[in-house]
C-alpha cells in the first residue's frame, strides 16, 4: 500500500494503480485502497473504473468524506444533481478547512445552474474555512455584479481579493466594471490604469480605458488610447474583427463597425458574432437590421429538429428582439419576443420586467404578474420596482406606488428617475411637502433635470411659497428648454404673477410667451386683462382685438374689449363698449357677464329703463346671480325708486354676503333716511371683511353727520390705513380734527388733500374754513381766492370771500365779491 501511494504521489499512476489492484485481490475490504486506485483512475481519465472505485470506497467506509469529495468532482459535468449529493455529504462528514474544496466546487455547480443564494452560502463557507482565497472573493464580486445588481458589495469583496493579493490583475478589471455600474468613472479609471500597469500587453484592458473615457467626455485621452491599441496589436488588430468593431463602436462609428462584424459573418458565420452586430446596430437604431441579424443567428444555433436549446444564449436573442420591437412601437410582437426568452430561460428577470412593460403599455393587468416574477428572480431588481411603481402610480393607488420606490431608493441610493417619479406620486397624493424633498434631491443629484424643476415648482405654488416657486421657474428659464416646455413655464410664471398681482411682470412673461405660440388667442385674453389691472385700458384693448382676430366669436373677449373701452371714461368709448357688448349678447343671449355689463354700460350712458331691463333679463336666466340683482338696484336708486334698489340689496344679500353688497345697501338704508339700520350694514360689511375701505368711510361719514366727531376720526384714520390716498377720507379728517380742535393734525391732513388732489376747490374752501375760524385772514383768502380760481362760479365762495376781505379792511374788494355773489345767484334762480 505504502508503495502504491509512493508512487501515486510521484505521478507514476500505472505503477500505482498496479500495486493498489494487488492490495486490493488480498484484501477486497481495503477502502483506502479503492480510494487511491479510484483517484489514480481519474488522473488517467479512465472516470468510469474511477467512479466504481469510489463508489466501492464510500461503501467500505461510509465515513470516507475524500471518496464522496473526488466522485462529486468526476460527476460535476455528467451528472450535476448527483455531484452536489456527494458535495453535500462529504462537507456534512468533515466541514472543516481541510475540506473547503466541497464547498468551492459545490458552489460552482450552483452558478451554473444560476442558483445565486446557494451559490454565495457555497463560497462564503469558503471564506469561512481560508479567508485568503482570492478565488472566492472573485467570484462572489462576479455574481453580485452580472447576475443580481448588487454593485456596492460586488466593489467590497474585489476589494478584499486586491488586499490579499495587490498584484491581481483579474479584481482590478471586475471591480472597475462594478464601479462603471454605479457611474463612478474616475475609479474605474483607475483601476484599468492600474491592471494595465501589472498586464501592459493586454488589448482588452485599453479597450475598456478608452470606453470608460468616452463616458466621462475626456475624447482626446480615448482616442488616445485606441491609437496605443492600434499599434499595440498591430496586425493582429485587423484580423480580429469583433476587437476592431468595438473599438469603432465606442467611438461612435457605429457604421464602420457594422461593416467590419458583416464582413466576417459573411466568411464566418457565428451566432455570438451576429448577436453582436445586432447589437451595434441597436445602438445605430437600426432596428429592422438588428432583429434580422439575431434572427440570422437564431438560425445557426437551431438543432436538426428545427428548435432551439434551452440556454440563456438563445434567450437572449429573444430578448434582443423584444427590445428591437419596443424601440419601434410594436409591442405586440415584442411581448411575443419576450415571452419566448422565458420559455428558453425561465430565470430570466429581464425578460420578464421587459414583458411586463409592454403588458402595461398595452393595458393588460397581468403587466404586475412579470414584475413580481421579475423580483421573485432577482430581488435587487431596480426596473421591477419602478414598473411596478408606474403600474401602480397609472391607477391611482398612490401609496402603493410609494412603497416600491422606496424599495428602488434601497437599491440605488442615488437614483435620479426613482426620486423624481416618488416626488410626482407625492404630488399626486397630495403630500406636497414630502414631494418637495424628493424633488429636491432629484436637483441635487442633476442640477440640469429641468422636469424636477418644474415640478417643484407646481409644488412650491400649491403650498403657497409663491417666492421659491418664481425662483424655479427662473431658473427653468436660464436652462436649455424646449419650446413646448419653456411655453409651459412662462405661462405658469405669468399666472403665478397674476395671482400675486404683479401683473406687469406677469404681462412680460406672456409677451414672451406669444412670441412662441403667436396664434394662441387665450394668451392675449389673459395679457388684455393684465393691462386692465395696470389701468392701461387702450393696451387692453388691442388685445382683447388680437384675441378677436384669432376667434371672432370669444365672447369673453368681447365683454373684456367692453368693459377696458368703458374705463376710459369718454362717451365714445361707452358707445363702443356698447357695441361690443352687444355683440356678446348676440352670440351668447344667456351670458349673464355680458348682460350686467350692458346694464352698467346703459345705465352710465343714462338709459336707465334700458339698464333695468338688462339687469332683468339677467336675473330670469339666473335667479341666483347676486351681481344682477345688485345692478339693478343701483339703476333703481338712480332712478329715485329707493325701495325697489332696498329689495334688490337684500335680495342680493340673501344669495351671498359680500362688503360691497353690505356698503351698498348700507348708502340705500341712508338715502331713505334709516341711519341705525345703514350703521349696521356698514359694520356688518367690517366684520365680513375687515379691509374694506368704503365701509369705514360711510360709518364714520355718519359718525360725522351725528356729531360723533372721536369716532368719525377714528374710522377716517382707519380708511387712510387701508387706502392712503382716499383723498375724500383725508379732507373728511381734516374737518374732524378741525371740529376736534386738532390743529396740528388738521393742517397735516388739509396739506396730504392738497398734494393728493391740487385741483380740488372743496379743499381749498374747506380750509379757507379752517384759518378763518383760527383768525388766519390771510392764509384764510389766500385759499379762497385758489378755490374760485378753480371754480369761478360759486356764490357762496365769493359771498365767504368777501366776509373774510371786510375782516381784513379791504371793504371795496370785500363790496366788489358781494355784488359778484348776488349776480350770480340771480342768474341761478332765473334758470
Amino acid at each position: 500500500m505504502k508503495h502504491g501511494i509512493h508512487f501515486f504521489n510521484c505521478s507514476v499512476l500505472a505503477t500505482a494503480i498496479q500495486d493498489f489492484t494487488a492490495v486490493i485481490k488480498e484484501d477486497p475490504s481495503n477502502a483506502q485502497a479503492r480510494l487511491y486506485r479510484g483517484r489514480a483512475y481519474a488522473k488517467q481519465q479512465q472516470y468510469g473504473d474511477a467512479i466504481q472505485d469510489l463508489a466501492a470506497a464510500v461503501h467500505l467506509d461510509p465515513s470516507c468524506w475524500l471518496a464522496f469529495y473526488y466522485r462529486g468532482c468526476i460527476l460535476r459535468q455528467i451528472d450535476p444533481k448527483r455531484a452536489v449529493q456527494d458535495f453535500s455529504v462529504s462537507v456534512l462528514i468533515n466541514d472543516t478547512q481541510e475540506n473547503f474544496l466541497s464547498f468551492l466546487h459545490r458552489g460552482l455547480i450552483y452558478s451554473e445552474q444560476h442558483q445565486w443564494s446557494n451559490f454565495l452560502c457555497d463560497f462564503q463557507s469558503v471564506l469561512a474555512l481560508d479567508s485568503s482565497i482570492i478565488f472566492a472573493y472573485l467570484n462572489i464580486g462576479l455574481i453580485l455584479l452580472l447576475h443580481l445588481d448588487q454593485y456596492y458589495e460586488a466593489i467590497r469583496q474585489f476589494s478584499n481579493a486586491i488586499e490579499i493579493d495587490p498584484l491581481n490583475v483579474r479584481a482590478y478589471v471586475c471591480r472597475a466594471q462594478a464601479y462603471h455600474k454605479i457611474h463612478n468613472l474616475p475609479n474605474a479609471v483607475k483601476d484599468i490604469n492600474r491592471a494595465i500597469h501589472l498586464y501592459p500587453n493586454k488589448s482588452q484592458l485599453c479597450l475598456l480605458r478608452g470606453q470608460y473615457l468616452m463616458e466621462l467626455k475626456k475624447y482626446e485621452l480615448a482616442r488616445l488610447c485606441i491609437h496605443q491599441l492600434a499599434e499595440m496589436d498591430g496586425d493582429s488588430f485587423i484580423s480580429q474583427p469583433v476587437q476592431q468593431a468595438l473599438i469603432q463602436s465606442f467611438c461612435q462609428n457605429h457604421d464602420k463597425a457594422i461593416d467590419c462584424l458583416r464582413q466576417a459573418t459573411a466568411t464566418q458565420p457565428e451566432p455570438s458574432m451576429l448577436v453582436l452586430l445586432g447589437k451595434i446596430q441597436m445602438k445605430a437604431k437600426k432596428t429592422k437590421d438588428a432583429v434580422r441579424s439575431f434572427k440570422k443567428a437564431m438560425k445557426l444555433l437551431m438543432t436538426s429538429a428545427k428548435i432551439l436549446p434551452n440556454t440563456f444564449e438563445a434567450a437572449e436573442m429573444y430578448y434582443l428582439t423584444g427590445l428591437c420591437y419596443m424601440e419601434r412601437k410594436n409591442l405586440s410582437r415584442a411581448s411575443d419576443a419576450f415571452s419566448m426568452a422565458i420559455r428558453l430561460h425561465s430565470s430570466y428577470p429581464d425578460a420578464f420586467y421587459q414583458r411586463g412593460l409592454c403588458r402595461m403599455h398595452l393595458g393588460k393587468a397581468k403587466c404586475i404578474q412579470d414584475f413580481n416574477r421579475a423580483l421573485a428572480i432577482c430581488p435587487s431588481h431596480f426596473q421591477a420596482y419602478m414598473g411596478r411603481a408606474t403600474y401602480y402610480g397609472s391607477k391611482g393607488r398612490y401609496p402603493k406606488a410609494i412603497l416600491n420606490c422606496n424599495e428602488a431608493i434601497k437599491i440605488l441610493p442615488n437614483s435620479v428617475r426613482a426620486y423624481f417619479y416618488r416626488g410626482t406620486l407625492k404630488y399626486q397624493n397630495k403630500a406636497f411637502k414630502a414631494a418637495i424633498e424628493d424633488l429636491s434631491k432629484t436637483i441635487d443629484l442633476n442640477k440640469t433635470c429641468i422636469v424636477a424643476y418644474y415640478n417643484r415648482a407646481v409644488c412650491y405654488y400649491q403650498i403657497k411659497d409663491f417666492r421659491k416657486a418664481l425662483k424655479d421657474y427662473g431658473i427653468l428659464l436660464l436652462l436649455g428648454l424646449s419650446k413646448e416646455i419653456a411655453f409651459k413655464v412662462l405661462i405658469n410664471r405669468g399666472l403665478l404673477y397674476m395671482e400675486l398681482e404683479d401683473y406687469a411682470n406677469a404681462c412680460e412673461d406672456f409677451k414672451e410667451a406669444i412670441l412662441l405660440s403667436p396664434d394662441d388667442s387665450q394668451i392675449f385674453q389673459t395679457m388684455g386683462i393684465c393691462y386692465y389691472r395696470l389701468h392701461e385700458f387702450e393696451e387692453a384693448v388691442r388685445s382683447f382685438d388680437q384675441v378677436l382676430k384669432l376667434d371672432p366669436l370669444s365672447v369673453d373677449a368681447y365683454v373684456a374689449r367692453g368693459t377696458s373701452y368703458m374705463e376710459n371714461g369718454h362717451e365714445d368709448g361707452c358707445k363702443q363698449a356698447q357695441k361690443d357688448f352687444l355683440r356678446a349678447v348676440h352670440l351668447d343671449p344667456n351670458c349673464i357677464k355680458a348682460r350686467i355689463c350692458l346694464g352698467y354700460n346703459l345705465q352710465a350712458l343714462r338709459k336707465l329703463q334700458r339698464a333695468w331691463s338688462q339687469f332683468t333679463v339677467a336675473i330670469c336666466i339666473d335667479p341666483k346671480c347676486h351681481a344682477a340683482y345688485d345692478g339693478r338696484a343701483s339703476v333703481c336708486l338712480q332712478m329715485g325708486e329707493t325701495f325697489a334698489a332696498f329689495q334688490d340689496a337684500s335680495a342680493a344679500l340673501k344669495l351671498t354676503t359680500t362688503a360691497p353688497l353690505l356698503t351698498n345697501r348700507g348708502v340705500i338704508n341712508q338715502l331713505m333716511g334709516h341711519l341705525p339700520c345703514a350703521m349696521k350694514d356698514y359694520q356688518q360689511a367690517i366684520s365680513v371683511d375687515p379691509n374694506y375701505a368704503l365701509a369705514y368711510f360711510n360709518a364714520a361719514n355718519i359718525y360725522f353727520q351725528n356729531r360723533q366727531f372721536s369716532q368719525a376720526y377714528c374710522y377716517y384714520s382707519k380708511v387712510l390705513q387701508l387706502d392712503p390716498r382716499n383723498e375724500s377720507a383725508i379732507l373728511n379728517r381734516a374737518i374732524t380734527n378741525t371740529l376736534l380742535n386738532n390743529i396740528e393734525e388738521a393742517k397735516e391732513d388739509f396739506e396730504k388733500a392738497i398734494c393728493l388732489s391740487p385741483s380740488s376747490a372743496a379743499v381749498y374752501f374747506n380750509r379757507a374754513n379752517f384759518y378763518n375760524a383760527l383768525k388766519q385772514y390771510k392764509l384764510a383768502e389766500k385759499d379762497i381766492s385758489t378755490a374760485l380760481s378753480i371754480q369761478p362760479n360759486d356764490a357762496l365762495m365769493y359771498k365767504f370771500r368777501a366776509d373774510i376781505r371786510g375782516k381784513l379792511g379791504f371793504n371795496k374788494e370785500a363790496v366788489e365779491d358781494y355784488k359778484q355773489a348776488i349776480s350770480i345767484q340771480e342768474q341761478i334762480d332765473s334758470m
